[in-house]
């Protein structure tokens, strides 16, 4: 039983960048809105970050596979980033303006600031991965 819920998870979650992301934007949530007292800190920290383990998690998957499937490189590298960026962006948005979060703008700032340039690395050590691997079983592909 555990064995299948650790594949599935392992499938469609990138489980170490949503370990790394859901500490680091839960700390700048709580930074950001600290000011308002420890509960409603801890609320939107907890919040963040158990929404960053999990959704983030899958969007940084669907990234990788956008940008090992997408025809052209530079388009699918674009297209991974820009669709991954407006979908974690708009949802943390979405996640903040929930009740709970004292500054829900100011504590999508992280996201905003960190999503593109952070999904467009990723997309391209996984072009880079594929193209590498491309080498040695020559029937994956991936265009120029």
């Amino acid at each position: 039983m555990f064995g299948k819920v650790k594949l599935v998870t392992r499938r469609f979650l990138n489980v170490r960048m949503a370990i790394v992301g859901s500490l680091l934007l839960g700390s700048l949530v709580f930074y950001i809105n600290y000011s308002y007292g420890i509960i409603d800190v801890k609320y939107a920290a907890l919040k963040q970050a158990c929404y960053t383990f999990f959704v983030a998690g899958l969007i940084t998957r669907l990234n990788e596979t956008i940008a090992r499937s997408a025809s052209g490189r530079w388009r699918a590298l674009c297209l991974a980033t820009i669709s991954s960026s407006f979908m974690s962006i708009g949802l943390t948005l979405g996640l903040h303006n929930l009740r709970g979060t004292p500054e829900p703008l100011l504590s999508t700032v992280p996201t905003i600031l960190l999503a593109p340039p952070g999904f467009a690395i990723l997309a391209w050590r996984e072009q880079r991965k594929t193209v590498q691997s491309n080498i040695t079983n020559p029937n994956i592909n991936i265009n120029n």
